[in-house]
Parts: C-alpha cells; structure tokens; sequence
C-alpha cells in the first residue's frame, strides 16, 4: 500500500511541475513572433486598380528562426483594420491564418511554418499552393473586395499606394512595417 501511495505522490508532483513550468501560451506566442518577419510587401499593382490585378498586392510573412513556428491564429491587417476594428463587420483589409498549403495540421491544432518558409497573402483570388525554392512559399489568398468583402478597398485593392502600415499579430505580439510611394511598386 505504501508504494501505491508513493507512486501517486510521485505522479501529482511530476504534473505540477510541468503545469508550473511549461510555457504559457502568450509566452509561446511571443517567442513565435520573434522568429516572424514582414518581408517584401507589394502595395501598389502596375496600372490602374482593377479586380484582376489584386494579386499584384500581397505581403510575405517569413520565417528567419531556426525552428518551426505555430502560425495557425496569424492575423495580417493594414492600418485601417486595426483602427477599425470595432465597426469592421466585413473582415475588409485582414486575413487570419488558418489553414496552409503543404502543411498539415498536428494533432494539437498547430500549423506549423518551418525555417525559411514564407506566407505570402495575396489580395485577391486564387488557388492556395506552394512554389518556390523547395516549395518554401506558401500562397494563400484572401479573395478581397468580392462576396463578403465586397466594398472593401478600391476594386478589391487595399494596401495604400501612398503610404500604410501593415501588422502581424499572433497571440499578444505583434509587428508592423510600413512604407511610402517614393520606393516604388513594392518593399522588400
């Protein structure tokens, strides 16, 4: 009976431990994002903003770290989302990751972004799919400015010629990069 009662007291003190040392899941979102870079952003389509050329806007979202990231919950706005969020009933100007191609999903829920792999969020329409490079570009697209999102930026194009800001949140972390027209069609 005793060593019954020990294994017990083992077993309860070996889950509090873990309870009270693993990683909250902020504290995992936090070092998530450190790994997360915006990189090329391409804001201003060649020629007049129509629906068919909405692909010409998109923003990469990469990788730099050396281990897999969870993105599953990765949201992209501009600055007119985040000022807007409270009256934003259509979605317009975000994308929330929650599926990728050439990923799947653990059995914990996770969408895991492997080292040198990039998101790239089109504007517009298309098919999700990998290319690139060992098919490290993961394309997904948010069908802007048609059906539920219809109204949303000129033509379905969002991203402000001018100048904008564009965020990454996962979790309580967050990051922003902006730009104005004086770089031309795109930053890298």
């Amino acid at each position: 009976m005793r060593r019954i009662l020990d294994g017990i007291v083992l077993a309860v003190a070996a889950v509090l431990l873990m309870a009270l040392t693993a990683p909250t899941a902020h504290a995992a979102a936090r070092r998530d994002i450190d790994s997360l870079v915006i990189g090329q952003v391409g804001y201003n389509a060649v020629g007049p903003d129509r629906l068919w050329n909405r692909n010409q806007e998109y923003i990469d979202v990469s990788n730099v770290g050396q281990s897999a990231v969870n993105v599953k919950g990765l949201v992209v706005e501009d600055s007119w989302a985040r000022a807007n969020r409270a009256t934003n009933d259509k979605g317009c100007n975000i994308y929330t990751v929650t599926e990728l191609p050439g990923v799947t999903e653990t059995v914990d829920g996770e969408l895991l972004l492997q080292p040198r792999h990039t998101i790239r969020v089109y504007v517009g329409q298309g098919t999700p799919r990998t290319f690139g490079l060992g098919n490290r570009i993961h394309a997904v697209y948010m069908n802007h400015g048609v059906g539920d999102t219809a109204g949303c930026g000129y033509n379905g194009h969002f991203l402000n010629n001018a100048r904008d800001q564009v965020w990454i949140k996962l979790g309580d972390s967050e990051k922003s990069k902006s730009w104005d027209f004086r770089r031309g069609y795109y930053l890298r």
